[in-house]
């Protein structure tokens, strides 16, 4: 039996969470991207002129915000983050047994390079839907 290079396999596992997070970060963007088209919805609705279509405009957002903001998306969106931190966590135990091999240092700055942007993208998508739900929320009671 050979003798395996974990950098090897860590080539793998980023390639794993690469796929995943990108489905993630197109998923959490286009979340966000409904968010702020709700949000400008109900903000432009005060400048209608009849209540009538203040109220259809009030119960369509109700409905649209009810499907952006549930535990299902709660869910998926804490599995992927949690998945994603496994693979980057289980390379980093990895590739510690080549720290003699000469690219380890290129390989550990990747996976640093890629939990930093992970991370970055995650944390001002997240805040900023979070933001706009509570702000949803107060408007529309």
């Amino acid at each position: 039996m050979s003798d395996v290079n974990p950098l090897s396999i860590v080539g793998l596992l980023l390639t794993l969470a690469s796929i995943i997070g990108t489905f993630f970060y197109l998923q959490l963007s286009q979340w966000l991207r409904d968010l702020l088209a709700l949000d400008q919805k109900v903000l432009l609705s005060r400048d209608l002129s009849t209540p009538d279509q203040q109220d259809r405009v009030q119960f369509e957002s109700r409905v649209e915000l009810k499907r952006l903001d549930n535990v299902p998306t709660t869910i998926v969106n804490g599995t992927v983050i949690a998945f994603v931190v496994f693979v980057w966590v289980l390379s980093i135990a990895m590739i510690q047994s080549a720290s003699a091999d000469p690219s380890f240092g290129f390989v550990l700055a990747g996976l640093i390079g890629f939990i930093s942007v992970f991370g970055a993208l995650v944390w001002v998508l997240l805040t900023q839907g979070l933001a706009c739900v509570r702000r949803l929320r107060a408007a529309l009671g």
